[in-house]
């Protein structure tokens, strides 16, 4: 008994600390994976981008954000049942176990969509575009 409460309190205290907690800032848009530290920022004008390329970067980040606002408000979700079940005397600790597996899946299919934004963005770039991108990408 008393090394189920350890073990709740110690999933409680992980989960407290959990990334959903996280400032409002980093919660705005999931990066590109480049930098687990830090926000991708990259300086478009550098890349000298055609009326096309940035009609369709646009159109591609905007269906981006639709989905991401979508998967965040599940992972938001699947976060305050977590927090139900946890403060519940009676909860199953095997339900608990499953949501957080299904919090994290669509945590990783998050960033994988995020990853699959970015090359989507850098395979409309052409050979003098994908030279400069080094050059107009800053992490912060």
């Amino acid at each position: 008994m008393i090394i189920k409460k350890i073990l709740l309190s110690f999933t409680l205290i992980l989960l407290l600390n959990n990334n959903s907690f996280a400032n409002d800032d980093d919660r705005k848009l999931p990066r590109p994976p480049l930098e687990s530290s830090g926000t991708m920022i990259i300086n478009w004008q550098l890349l000298n981008l055609t009326p096309e390329q940035k009609e369709r970067i646009r159109t591609l980040r905007i269906e981006f954000q639709k989905l991401s606002i979508k998967l965040k408000s599940e992972i938001d979700l699947k976060q305050l049942e977590i927090e139900k079940l946890l403060l519940s005397p009676n909860s199953d600790p095997n339900e608990i176990r499953k949501l957080l597996r299904e919090k994290i899946l669509i945590e990783s299919k998050l960033k994988m969509e995020a990853l699959e934004n970015f090359l989507s963005i850098k395979f409309l770039l052409n050979s003098e575009q994908l030279a400069k991108l080094p050059k107009a990408v800053n992490l912060k």
